[in-house]
């Protein structure tokens, strides 16, 4: 019968290792002993040969890492017995060139595992810790959008969970959650990390310790300014034992908690740290009027929603375009698709007010789902039709008045043959009052320096 593929010998059997840097398709039989410092989760997918599903694995030893993966019937043999940052002695699979698009390892190759493949469990003192190259946050404003880099910093605040749907691929359509923290360390800089799927899970917004987070193979961004997120093949640590988190630690407790931090560069499209703005200066500064849109943030609150009709539309779940009712089914006029159910999402028309006065804002879907305190337009579409007006009108009533930034667009555009400027929330996030702090310290020790 087919061999389970694996084993519990000797931690010395089977000969020397072969280093993960010396593996090619060149090597006839190699044996890799290391770690396995990334795991990824079950995917599905769909070509001319069929269906199947697939999950991969990255490989550290002291030399390097390489990138394996696990195809069908062979990917439900190991997804269970596989675990992080366990150490194991491997031998089999075929060696080929790497897919760069979907793998960040340093190797030039990759393997696919098959049924010849064995994995033995080896003791912990079998194979290296995990070996990172870190960059300082104020070195990821030089680097290139897409660059995979080794990152450290203080969780210095946690947004709540956020959901995304994949608009592309085999997994279009489905949701994807993420969670953004904000991070720093000892350049004086902060910059957005971006926690996707199981990553999310290391951190929570009610966690006020401040923990080390250090990522393994993150990526550089530069939307709404730069920034770093994980990816397949990262590995997230929070309060790894290691010097230089030991070092963050001390630095942060005795000194850095009390500093001021200023957000790495910022980017086309605008960022949270395009230019502060209260209500009064977008007409005194007759921002929008431009022949590019100006973006701008705003600390504020949202003093009330409309829940007319036009809260919400029906949308068709794959291209978010509007669909109408047609009998029991609902019709995507541009693409002629009839589909049994659609996906309510959010137009919301609101008043963001501060202390100098209110103005109409525009929120989208993303952005509306937080101001409506993170639930959906289908999860309140439901409680109207099943509820009532009054349960329904409670929601809205209820998210009114709360802090928060903004990062708003205006834009002049026609409306009735007349000009008027729109203006719509880009981004939302609860109000960080700490963060506030810090921001309006360096305002101040700005303005001083000019005198």
């Amino acid at each position: 019968g087919r061999s389970s593929g694996i084993l519990h010998t000797d931690n010395n059997a089977g000969g020397p290792a072969t280093p993960i840097a010396s593996i090619t398709p060149y090597v006839g039989k190699w044996t890799i002993q290391g770690r396995l410092v990334v795991k990824g989760t079950m995917r599905f997918y769909k070509n001319q040969r069929g269906e199947g599903r697939l999950f991969s694995i990255d490989l550290m030893d002291s030399s390097g890492d390489i990138r394996g993966t696990f195809f069908n019937d062979d990917a439900d043999k190991w997804i269970e017995f596989l675990e992080v940052n366990k150490v194991y002695r491997v031998q089999g699979g075929n060696v080929k060139p790497a897919n760069k698009t979907f793998n960040q390892t340093k190797s030039e190759w990759e393997i696919t595992f098959g049924r010849d493949t064995t994995f033995e469990p080896l003791d912990e003192r079998a194979a290296p810790k995990v070996t990172y190259q870190f960059v300082k946050i104020d070195q990821v404003e030089q680097l290139d959008t897409g660059a995979i880099v080794d990152i450290m910093g203080i969780v210095q605040h946690a947004d709540p969970l956020s959901e995304v749907t994949i608009k592309s691929g085999a997994n279009a359509g489905n949701k994807i959650s993420k969670r953004d923290v904000t991070i720093v360390d000892q350049s004086g800089k902060s910059i957005r990390l971006t926690l996707w799927d199981e990553a999310k899970d290391k951190v929570s917004e009610n966690d006020n310790s401040a923990p080390v987070i250090a990522v393994k193979n993150c990526k550089v961004g530069d939307f709404q300014g730069k920034n770093v997120s994980t990816t397949r093949s990262s590995m997230v640590q929070v309060n790894p034992d290691m010097q230089e988190a030991h070092g963050l630690r001390g630095w942060y407790d005795f000194q850095g908690k009390n500093a001021a931090f200023t957000s790495v560069g910022g980017g086309g499209g605008g960022s949270m740290r395009d230019p502060r703005k209260t209500v009064s200066q977008i007409k005194e500064e007759n921002l929008g009027h431009g022949d590019k849109p100006d973006y701008f943030t705003l600390r504020g609150w949202v003093s009330f929603i409309k829940r007319d009709g036009t809260w919400q539309y029906p949308a068709n779940p794959s291209t978010k375009k509007k669909v109408i009712e047609n009998g029991d089914q609902w019709l995507d006029e541009s693409t002629g698709e009839m589909m049994a159910q659609c996906e309510r999402r959010y137009i919301l028309g609101a008043v963001a007010s501060d202390h100098t006065g209110s103005s109409w804002v525009s929120a989208f879907n993303e952005p509306g789902i937080k101001i409506m305190g993170g639930k959906t337009a289908d999860e309140i579409w439901e409680v109207q039709q099943a509820e009532g007006e009054g349960a329904f009108n409670g929601i809205f009533q209820e998210n009114n008045f709360k802090p928060y930034v903004f990062k708003l667009r205006a834009k002049t555009e026609k409306w009735q043959d007349e000009d008027r400027v729109k203006v719509v929330v880009q981004e939302v996030s609860p109000m960080n009052f700490k963060e506030g702090s810090a921001e309006l310290t360096n305002l101040i020790r700005a303005y001083i320096g000019n005198f």
